[in-house]
């Protein structure tokens, strides 16, 4: 199966079911300039997060206990939670995310949302 869907910035290839291949721009640029005919070096996830209908990314804070516990969490997740979890504790330095298997979520402990979307939108979602 193969469907392609490309923007400005990005290309999305759904290569084998289970897996997403991600080309970026500055990926895209550096072979162009290097004229090499294999074309882009895709990047491939055993996960995806999908954007919302709005286009942006579906990380959201949550405020509990009388506003003294935050929590960030990321919704619309396809594939496999703990890679994405594995992924983004390396890239968070952070142990404390929790995955919510009925609903597909991660739930960060704090008020982590920009640091989640900057690494989200650095790996091409």
């Amino acid at each position: 199966m193969f469907c392609a869907i490309s923007s400005r910035h990005l290309q999305l290839a759904r290569v084998v079911p289970g897996t997403f291949a991600r080309a970026y721009e500055s990926t895209l640029a550096a072979a162009d300039t290097a004229a090499s005919s294999s074309g882009p070096q895709l990047v491939t996830y055993p996960y995806f997060v999908h954007r919302t209908r709005f286009q942006s990314l579906p990380v959201y804070t949550d405020v509990k206990n009388g506003k003294t516990r935050k929590l960030t969490i990321v919704r619309r997740i396809e594939g496999d939670l703990e890679a994405l979890r594995s992924d983004m504790s390396k890239a968070l330095s952070d142990s404390s995310i929790q995955i919510k298997k009925a609903s597909q979520q991660l739930v960060i402990k704090g008020e982590r949302s920009d640091e989640v979307r900057a690494w989200l939108t650095r790996s091409g979602f």
